[in-house]
């Protein structure tokens, strides 16, 4: 799964930006940007530790 995409349309679906993603996710700003902009992934122990998963980034 292509987990930076899949943030990206989640935040684009609930009208959020990276400032407002890294905060309920409780990572940096400049985290998540960087690992977008390099074209890496989120791991899903990151996912899951940061509390990403509450943005239900799992597949439906």
């Amino acid at each position: 799964m292509d987990t930076i995409k899949r943030v990206q349309d989640l935040m684009q679906v609930r009208d959020m930006n990276l400032c407002v993603l890294a905060k309920k996710c409780g990572i940096s700003h400049s985290t998540i940007q960087t690992t977008a902009r390099r074209g890496g992934q989120f791991s899903v122990e990151t996912i899951e530790r940061s509390g990403c998963a509450a943005i239900s980034i799992q597949d439906p």
